[in-house]
């Protein structure tokens, strides 16, 4: 698997054939579709199917995980976290924290206005100021929550992967007809 403390531009780069695009696709509406429905919806053998999926696995580029309705669940507080820090230990401790923090379920380092950024899950908002967030004000400075009070659109992957695939079709025109 490909690790995701590498910065994305220096991944190993996948390029994905039409099939490949068009698992992604379906998987990102339902991760749950088995080889067999998938090859029928794309025409291919069940076969073609699981040797492109167990490649892009391989590679790192498809991963299958549960979309979970935490708020269903009673988790109350979905905050986005930003921050800035030192560079050195201080680095080093926020990421420890960050790594053995289960509440901390995403984390990026980034370029911008905030250095790093993370989601963080918790029960009450309570929780989140007085359990997660005073533990990391001695790591970071200019510490900024926003709290998810309504989420606008939900994750579609799918819709991305078809601007792609659109993309991709009009860039192979334009190169064909210079």
């Amino acid at each position: 698997m490909v690790s995701n403390d590498k910065p994305w531009t220096k991944r190993p780069r996948f390029e994905p054939d039409e099939v490949d695009l068009e698992i992604l696709s379906l998987l990102a509406e339902d991760g749950g579709v088995g080889y067999t429905e998938l090859a029928k919806k794309i025409g291919v053998d069940k076969r073609t199917v699981a040797k492109h999926a167990e490649t892009m696995k391989e590679r790192g580029v498809l991963k299958i995980a549960a979309e979970i309705d935490w708020a269903m669940l009673g988790i109350g507080a979905h905050a986005f976290v930003g921050t800035q820090t030192e560079v050195g230990e201080a680095k080093d401790r926020l990421y420890e924290f960050i790594r053995r923090e289960p509440r901390v379920v995403e984390a990026y380092s980034t370029v911008g206005s905030g250095e790093y950024f993370f989601v963080v899950l918790e029960e009450d908002i309570q929780g989140l100021r007085e359990d997660v967030l005073r533990s990391l004000e001695p790591l970071t400075a200019d510490l900024t929550t926003a709290i998810v009070s309504t989420r606008i659109k939900e994750r579609n992957y799918s819709g991305f992967i078809e601007f792609i695939r659109n993309r991709r079709k009009t860039t192979k025109v334009t190169t064909k007809t210079r």
